[in-house]
């Protein structure tokens, strides 16, 4: 999976998720970097919740909550192309799939020469998990820490429902 689309509009993030990292490593300083992060992390979610909000009644999402739960994340909101994320295993209760995409925040992370399992941990996965309650509440998102890159070529992330 090397032919990977490299659209625009994301490649356009790049310099300003560096930015952003660049903030949130001269705030460290005072507040530390795992805190620096959980800021910039609600700057992400108020985001993505909004979109949300602008963009539920346009949204068509089908099959199970899981799979409605992937569409919405990684397809609607984040427009990945489906042929970069390989779903390695679905049933009604969880999808887990491998992302190859282009990831601006992978570029950003790299620029700034910091380790994706701290920055992806307190930066992005807060926001994905805001953007999932606001559809459904019982889904849950994650991350392998042990397989996201720069450590293997992909990142191999999971949405859960969980029934009370």
């Amino acid at each position: 999976m090397k032919n990977v689309e490299i659209r625009p509009s994301e490649l356009q993030k790049v310099p300003v998720y560096t930015q952003n990292l660049e903030k949130v490593i001269q705030k460290s300083h005072e507040i530390g970097l795992e805190k620096a992060l959980e800021q910039w992390a609600l700057e992400i979610k108020e985001r993505r919740i909004k979109w949300y909000e602008d963009n539920k009644d346009r949204l068509n999402l089908r099959g199970t909550e899981v799979r409605k739960g992937f569409q919405l994340v990684m397809l609607d909101y984040m427009g990945i192309n489906p042929n970069e994320l390989i779903i390695v295993e679905e049933n009604k209760n969880k999808i887990i799939w491998k992302a190859y995409d282009f990831c601006p925040y992978f570029e950003a992370i790299k620029n700034k020469g910091m380790d994706t399992k701290m920055v992806c941990k307190y930066a992005t996965e807060m926001p994905i998990q805001a953007l999932l309650d606001v559809f459904n509440p019982k889904l849950k998102f994650s991350r392998n820490y042990q397989k996201i890159r720069p450590y293997v070529e992909y990142c191999e992330e999971t949405i859960e429902l969980i029934e009370d």
